[in-house]
């Protein structure tokens, strides 16, 4: 008999709470080994995430990854988790420490958020938890919209995010776009998962010639308050992850607007994602297959 939605939410409560017992102790050998581990079994499995992550890659950007990238991808995914597992007992220093920033996009961002306000656009890459963390311990406070996945996982992710420093809508709330907009009038950086469209209010754009619908949220509330509209990606380094940044976007009035708005957010995303495949974690579909340039 299949579990019921109450047992799914228990057990997934148990395993979380586990995971954040856990992980902080594990030596990063140990780490590493899981993520090795992880990634061979997945290459070597042929998992169906993984293959359409495969798939949304070489749409992307035009080639077929190979079992290296692949594995490097699956490394990414079980990395972001990991930390966002330990994150609660890392230190506002150590967080800080895990980070670089591109200066320059870096010295935009904190003039933004001193006036007029600033709304951060991010694809699903590298650790956005972590960048989150960075930026409130920085010094700018950060809200956001997470998806409702289940009761148990999005309390527990809005938890830990609680104590970064962000503060978490749901992406079903319908009051969502009002906080934002709040939130950018109260001082607070407004960063939102831009790439994949969870509700139906998104604008058809073109990533690579392929057509995919892309939420008009951050284009929306930078408009409606003024702010400066920033590409925000983040990729995985040696030394830790390093947050890179688009050109202020430009605001343009009406439908018509938002679909331009935020079709240069995509332009932004392809060629970012394009130079950091293995840290974009889009593994459920993507693309509209039917449609080409």
């Amino acid at each position: 008999m299949p579990a019921t939605p109450e047992q799914v939410d228990a057990r997934n409560r148990r395993l979380f709470a586990a995971g954040e017992r856990i992980v902080p102790r594990l030596p990063r050998p140990v780490r590493n080994l899981i993520m090795n581990l992880g990634a061979e079994w997945a290459v070597r499995s042929d998992i169906a995430p993984l293959r359409t992550w495969a798939t949304n890659i070489e749409l992307a950007t035009g080639e077929s990854p190979g079992p290296g990238l692949r594995r490097q991808a699956i490394r990414s995914w079980l990395r972001t988790y990991l930390e966002v597992l330990a994150l609660p007992s890392w230190r506002p220093e150590q967080i800080a420490g895990r980070v670089s920033a591109d200066p320059e996009g870096e010295r935009v961002l904190r003039l933004a958020h001193a006036g007029p306000g600033v709304v951060c656009a991010l694809p699903h890459s590298g650790n956005w938890d972590l960048a989150g963390g960075w930026a409130a311990s920085t010094g700018l406070p950060v809200s956001s919209v997470a998806e409702r996945l289940g009761e148990a996982e999005f309390a527990a992710f809005t938890r830990i995010r609680a104590g970064l420093g962000i503060d978490i809508l749901a992406h079903d709330d319908p009051g969502a776009v009002r906080a934002l907009i709040g939130a950018v009038r109260a001082g607070r950086v407004v960063c939102l998962m831009a790439d994949r469209e969870f509700g139906t209010g998104g604008v058809a754009v073109r990533w690579n010639g392929r057509r995919v619908i892309m939420p008009a949220g951050p284009a929306l509330v930078a408009r409606r308050t003024g702010a400066v509209l920033l590409g925000v990606g983040c990729h995985y380094t040696a030394a830790g992850m390093k947050i890179e940044f688009s050109d202020p976007i430009e605001h343009r009035p009406g439908r018509t607007g938002l679909a331009a708005m935020t079709q240069d957010l995509a332009d932004w995303f392809s060629r970012f994602v394009a130079a950091h495949p293995a840290d974009w974690h889009v593994m459920q579909p993507f693309f509209d297959t039917g449609s080409t340039r």
